[in-house]
């Protein structure tokens, strides 16, 4: 199979680099999945665990050029 994706730049920017980024963006939801669950099995603190997940959200969006 072959895809091939267009884009008009500048106007659909933001979609370029969603597509770019895709693949991080499934590796962050992964991470944070990891985290919670890790955290929820030690019994954490919920803060502690909301924490980590912004933690994680803002490295994600920072490697992505988002924020």
């Amino acid at each position: 199979m072959k895809a091939v994706l267009e884009f008009t730049y500048p106007e659909d920017e933001a979609n370029l680099r969603h597509a770019l980024y895709g693949t991080k963006a499934i590796h962050a939801l992964i991470d944070i999945q990891m985290a919670v669950r890790s955290h929820f099995k030690h019994d954490a603190d919920p803060k502690d665990v909301l924490e980590k997940v912004r933690e994680l959200t803002n490295t994600a969006l920072n490697e992505c050029g988002e924020e």
